[in-house]
């Protein structure tokens, strides 16, 4: 492992810290080069405006992630160059967008190279779903949403819902969004009798139009727990 690779298993390991982020910034300037100091700027300007800082000088040295090339550059990088990446929040994007198989050819890297709270997985299907949730990492997860909308590859149902609901490295999640699903009671009561999703906040599972319809019980309980649009 280089020096690099450490430094930025570093960060993903402790997200919430900003100590391996500067020190990074830090590492980045020795190196020099056009795109590691900006890169090295635009880290220490978005950890000094997250804290608070309203240093202009500050702001001005995060234009790295205003830049398509700049983005471009930062991507190729991190090795995300083949899913999209969005929300760079203290010189790190937290959001990665991509469809299932692209996302499962990289995840694994990544894992150790992008501190990634928000993931949008496209294509998904049962079985596609029971291979992520043995994925690394999950944990850091805080917001996921897994759709089957561009091109559904197979049943996107019951099964789908109970793995996830079965993972407990998904505990972390506090918002979840699923579809569309083929949507049963079993399915509904797999998220809602969760003993890992705890902490979840806001649930929206999309359904598809020929799904059975909900007992008056499990809508009650998923509008209780999650508003009137959880089911639409």
């Amino acid at each position: 492992m280089d020096d690099e690779d450490a430094l930025l298993r570093a960060i993903c390991a402790h997200p919430d810290e900003d100590t391996p982020r500067l020190a990074f910034a830090d590492w980045l300037s020795e190196r020099g080069g056009a795109v590691n100091t900006a890169w090295a700027n635009g880290i220490r300007a978005q950890v000094w405006l997250a804290s608070g800082s309203t240093d202009t000088a500050g702001v001005l040295q995060s234009r790295v992630f205003e830049s398509a090339y700049g983005l471009e550059k930062l991507r190729e990088r991190l090795g995300i160059d083949c899913v999209g990446a969005d929300q760079w929040e203290r010189g790190f994007p937290t959001q990665l967008v991509g469809d299932f198989p692209a996302m499962a050819s990289v995840w694994e890297r990544l894992a150790d190279r992008v501190p990634c709270r928000v993931l949008h997985l496209s294509s998904m299907s049962d079985a596609a779903v029971a291979e992520f949730v043995t994925w690394p990492a999950l944990d850091r997860l805080t917001e996921l949403d897994l759709g089957a909308w561009y091109s559904p590859v197979g049943t996107f149902g019951e099964v789908a819902l109970r793995c996830v609901a079965e993972c407990p490295a998904l505990r972390g999640l506090r918002s979840l969004f699923m579809g569309p699903l083929n949507l049963t009671n079993a399915g509904a009561a797999a998220i809602l009798n969760s003993p890992h999703l705890f902490r979840l906040q806001h649930l929206q599972l999309r359904r598809t139009h020929d799904s059975p319809n909900l007992t008056w019980y499990t809508e009650t309980r998923l509008r209780a727990g999650f508003g009137a649009d959880v089911v639409v």
